[in-house]
Order: C-alpha cells, then structure tokens, then sequence
C-alpha cells in the first residue's frame, strides 16, 4: 500500500513540476490604453479587466519614488511595486492580477524625467 501511494506522489509531483516548467510567452494586450490625471497620479486603464503578468511603464529621462498599483475592484487598489530609487526607462514589472488599470504615483517629481504610457501583457503558454 505505501508502494502505491508513492507512485502516485511520484505522478502527481512529476505533472505539477512540467505544468510550473511550461514555457511562457509574454503577450502585449490589444487594447486602447487610456490615460486619466487624478490628484494622487495617473491612471492607465484598459477596456476590460485581464489577467495581466507583466507590465512595461515608457517614458524618457529618469524618475525616482514611484508607487505602482493595480486596480482591485471598483474603487480598491493593489500596491504591486513601490520604487525610491531612480529608474530609467522603459521600466519593465512583473506581476499578477486580474485587472484593468495602472494606477502610478510619482511622489516627487524631480524633472529628470517624464512618464508616457503603460503596455499590459498577459501570457501564452507554448503548446497553446
């Protein structure tokens, strides 16, 4: 009996480890990104909420201090990546949420430089 539910641990931790080992492709979401001046930041949004893995924040120049969001629900916001050092760009952040905007907070602006947009990517695995 122990036999056997060796084997099938065997089996089940040899299927899980090839699910976590699959090669995954990073997709750009093709979709309008808007932007929206709040008094706390900038929102990016997308149309509709998506599994988002990765995102890539273009600009030019430097910028330092920045907290990074994603929208969780209606009004609530995720903290995904708060930055005190100085970043250039294009800045590239992974994460994972299931969301339909970027919310950034640039708690000093220093002039250096200067935040255009956000690309949203989702991921694809390769035997898809």
């Amino acid at each position: 009996m122990n036999r056997l539910y060796g084997i099938l641990l065997i089996c089940t931790l040899s299927i899980g480890c090839a699910a976590l080992m699959t090669e995954q492709t990073y997709v750009r979401v093709d979709a309008p990104v808007t932007e929206k001046f709040i008094f706390s930041g900038v929102v990016y949004s997308i149309p509709e909420p998506k599994e988002i893995r990765k995102i890539i924040v273009l600009g030019e120049g430097i910028v330092e201090n920045i907290d990074i969001y994603a929208r969780d629900g209606e009004f609530n916001w995720k903290a995904i990546k708060k930055i005190k050092d100085t970043v250039t760009f294009p800045l590239e952040i992974t994460m994972v949420a299931n969301t339909d905007a970027i919310r950034i907070i640039q708690k000093s602006v220093t002039g250096k430089g200067q935040i255009h947009t956000v690309e949203f990517y989702t991921v694809t695995s390769e035997n898809q």
